[in-house]
């Protein structure tokens, strides 16, 4: 395995980064069933709701990017959490990629902001990409505190054995590429890690599961349902509403209706 990039410890990233000309195109892998407090705190309880899987596809540097890898079936996203998944034929990795005439060999550059079963499911088909995840996030989800955690096995195996000479292991935050960061926020996992983009038009905040709705987690400061520290939640809330202009969720359809052509 290769030694990490540069990583450190830091407060804050508000000085602005010299822009490098990336392009950021949301990638639709497929929809996940939940429970709509899920998203927002002790809201519409009981209230099923599909969200989409998203994966964050960034052009612009020596190979292409990507910000976590889908689930690898409705199946296991079943058999896992408890969740009912759903994925149509274009929306696979391979389809997705096609718009933009790629496969996922050509990916230089895969960044996990955690592990959860919807994020990291197709790492495997990611031959060529260097893996950036942070230390203490694997090792979590190698040794969850209680079985139902949405880590999967198979997702964990693959990453300490087939992939792990693709693996670099960060502590802390760590700049990636120029003007690709990452910022560690926990909250919702031990080591959740969002990722700062630079664009020409301002930074774009790609924030995993650090808020799941725009309007009501980070324009109404609500937090989401799960999560491990409340504190680490609502830090971050606050910190993506100060520091991004374009703020890009995993879970939020509106990202896919926003952004489709892509942000620059």
């Amino acid at each position: 395995m290769r030694g990490p990039c540069r990583s450190q410890r830091t407060t804050s990233f508000t000085k602005e980064v010299s822009p490098v000309g990336y392009t950021i195109y949301p990638l639709l892998l497929g929809e996940v069933e939940v429970d709509y407090s899920f998203l927002v705190w002790q809201t519409n309880c009981g209230q099923a709701t599909y969200v989409p899987a998203t994966a964050f596809l960034i052009l612009g540097a020596d190979r292409p990017v990507l910000v976590d890898a889908g689930f690898q079936s409705p199946e296991r996203v079943k058999a896992y959490s408890g969740l009912n998944a759903r994925q149509a034929p274009d929306q696979t990795l391979e389809a997705q990629l096609g718009r933009h005439n790629l496969r996922p060999e050509d990916i230089g550059y895969l960044i996990h902001t955690h592990l959860h079963l919807d994020h990291c499911g197709l790492d495997y088909k990611l031959t060529n990409a260097r893996i950036f995840v942070q230390r203490r996030e694997l090792q979590y989800a190698a040794a969850p505190l209680f079985p139902v955690a949405f880590y999967d096995r198979l997702d964990i195996a693959r990453l300490v054995n087939d992939l792990w000479n693709q693996v670099e292991l960060l502590d802390g935050d760590a700049e990636i590429l120029p003007g690709i960061r990452t910022v560690v926020t926990g909250g919702h996992t031990p080591a959740h890690q969002m990722v700062y983009v630079e664009l020409d038009s301002g930074r774009a905040i790609l924030t995993g599961d650090a808020a799941y709705i725009v309007e009501m987690n980070v324009r109404q400061q609500i937090p989401f349902g799960y999560y491990i520290n409340l504190e680490e939640v609502m830090a971050a809330l606050k910190r993506i509403a100060r520091e991004g202009r374009y703020i890009l969720p995993t879970h939020d359809a509106e990202v896919h209706r926003l952004y489709a052509g892509g942000l620059k």
